[in-house]
C-alpha cells in the first residue's frame, strides 16, 4: 500500500463531531464538510472537480488510465482538505460508472493505495435511498414526495411505498444519465424505452417531484440566469416543465463556445448538459408534471447523515 494506511474513520478534531462525505459519480467528483449542531447538518464546505471517470465506459466497458488518474488527484486534494478542516469521520462512495466497470477493482486499489482512501461501490438503489434521506432532511417535504436524481450514468427514482408515508422505499435505478446520453445518443422513443417502467411506477402515486444532480440544479441556475452560482437561490426553487423545455431548445441550437457563455453553465458541462436536459425533459413529460422542485442537498447529506446514526 505504497506505506499509507487507507482508512474511513480519520483524525481527532478540534472542533467535535465534524464529518465528511465524497461521491465519486460518473461526471464529478464531489465534497462535502459539516458540523452537526443540534440534530442539525450545517455544510462547512463544499467542493467538487469535473474528473469524469466514466468518460469512455459505455464504449469501452472499462475504466480508462486517465480519468482514473483525474480522479484519484481529486481524492488526494479532497483527503488533504479533510484534515486541514478537523474531520472526524469521512466515508467515500462510488456511484454509476465504478460500479458498472469491469475493472473497477483497478480505481479502488489506486484510491486506496495512492490517495489513502476506502471508496465504497454501492448499488442504484443504496444511491437512490440515500439522496432521499438527504432530500427529505433539508426540504419541507409532503410525505408523498418522490426524488429524481439525474446523475452522468444513471438517473434515480425514489418514493415511499405507503400511503401518508412510511419506512418502505421504493428505489429504482436506471442506466441512462448525462455522459452516457450524451457518448451515445438515442431517439426519444428509446429514451422513454428505458425510463418507462419507472415512470409508469411513480406516474400511478402522484407524488410532488423533487430533484437533485448537477443537470437539474445547473438549470436551475440557467433559469435563474445566475452570474455566480449560488445554493441559496436554488435549494428548494420550482423549476417548470416549460423552463426545461424552452432552455432544452434554447442550448441545443447553440455550439459549444455560444453554451459557455449562457449564466448558470459551467463551462465543463457545456458538452453533456443537453443529453440531461433532454432526460428530465423526457420525464416531466411523460409524467404529464408541471414541474420539479430543485434540492441542493442529496446524497452527500444522506451519507453524513446516516453517519450519524451508526
Amino acid at each position: 500500500m505504497n506505506g499509507k494506511s487507507a482508512t474511513r474513520g480519520i483524525f481527532m478534531s478540534a472542533y467535535g463531531e465534524r464529518y465528511a462525505a465524497i461521491d465519486v459519480g460518473t461526471n464529478s467528483c464531489r465534497l462535502l464538510i459539516a458540523d452537526i449542531r443540534e440534530g442539525r447538518l450545517v455544510p462547512v464546505l463544499f467542493t467538487l472537480r469535473m474528473t469524469r471517470i466514466g468518460e469512455g465506459l459505455s464504449e469501452k466497458g472499462y475504466l480508462q488510465q486517465e480519468p482514473v488518474r483525474r480522479t484519484v488527484v481529486a481524492l488526494q486534494g479532497f483527503l488533504s482538505l479533510a484534515r486541514s478542516y478537523g474531520v472526524s469521520r469521512i466515508r467515500a462512495v462510488a456511484t454509476s460508472a465504478v460500479r458498472e466497470a469491469a475493472n473497477a477493482a483497478f480505481f479502488l486499489e489506486r484510491a486506496r493505495d495512492e490517495a489513502g482512501l476506502i471508496v465504497d461501490v454501492i448499488s442504484g438503489e443504496e444511491e437512490a435511498r440515500l439522496n432521499y434521506v438527504g432530500v427529505c432532511r433539508s426540504l419541507s417535504l409532503g410525505r408523498r414526495a418522490a426524488v429524481i436524481d439525474i446523475g452522468g450514468g444513471s438517473t434515480e427514482f425514489t418514493y415511499p411505498l405507503a400511503e401518508g408515508g412510511g419506512d418502505a422505499l421504493s428505489c429504482r435505478s436506471v442506466p441512462l444519465g448525462a455522459v452516457r446520453l450524451t457518448e451515445h445518443p438515442l431517439l426519444l422513443p428509446e429514451i422513454l424505452g428505458s425510463l418507462k417502467s419507472a415512470l409508469d411506477d411513480l406516474r400511478g402515486f402522484r407524488q410532488d417531484l423533487v430533484g437533485v444532480g448537477g443537470t437539474i440544479t445547473t438549470l436551475a441556475a440557467v433559469d435563474q440566469a445566475l452570474e455566480r452560482y449560488d445554493p441559496g437561490r436554488i435549494q428548494g426553487y420550482y423549476l417548470t416543465r416549460a423552463a426545461v423545455e424552452r432552455i432544452m431548445f434554447s442550448l441545443a441550437a447553440k455550439n459549444s463556445e455560444e453554451r459557455k457563455r449562457v449564466p448558470g453553465l459551467q463551462p465543463e458541462r457545456v458538452d453533456i448538459i443537453v443529453a440531461g436536459t433532454t432526460i428530465l425533459w423526457a420525464i416531466l413529460t411523460y409524467l404529464g408534471a408541471p414541474g420539479i422542485t430543485v434540492s441542493e442537498a442529496d446524497l452527500l447529506q444522506g451519507i453524513i447523515l446516516e453517519m450519524i446514526s451508526l
